[in-house]
């Protein structure tokens, strides 16, 4: 009876010793941009027009909790001296072949779009979407690494 009651205490401590437990994410990643260009959908010309470039500092936090697709997206931007906040929870986290991360996010009453693109080192920010497309969208370039690190 002792024997078997240590092989199954045995086994049961093997078992939970090699049970790996699932690695929750908890990462919050700050981006900071120095320049952004906004576009606006022009339905005239079936394109984007280029509405203004602006030099001017830009915040975008991104909050990831439990997984990739939960979590929630703070832009802060400075507009003539104004700042104006975007937020909203991260609803999909989809990455394509080229390395080009891509978060979805809808707020109480609107949805947008984040990505991150590494290559380039944008961020475009979609948002305010009709039936078939973003209407607007900004392109934030990010500031580079070193400077980051100084600030």
């Amino acid at each position: 009876m002792k024997n078997a009651l240590l092989l199954l205490l045995l086994f049961w401590a093997g078992l939970s010793w090699s049970q790996k437990m699932p690695e929750k994410v908890n990462d919050q990643k700050r981006y900071k941009s120095d320049s952004r260009m906004f576009y606006v959908w022009n339905q005239d010309k079936d394109a984007y027009d280029l509405r203004d470039t602006e030099f001017e500092n830009s915040i975008i936090d991104i909050r990831e909790i439990g997984s990739r697709s939960n979590g929630y997206i703070m832009i802060a931007l400075t507009d003539d001296g104004k700042v104006r906040t975007y937020h909203g929870s991260i609803i999909q986290f989809n990455v394509d072949d080229e390395g080009n991360s891509t978060w979805v996010m809808r707020s109480k009453n609107a949805r947008g779009k984040l990505v991150l693109e590494p290559k380039k080192k944008t961020l475009t920010y979609s948002y305010e979407s009709n039936e078939t497309r973003y209407v607007k969208i900004f392109i934030f370039n990010l500031a580079a690494e070193d400077e980051e690190r100084d600030n």
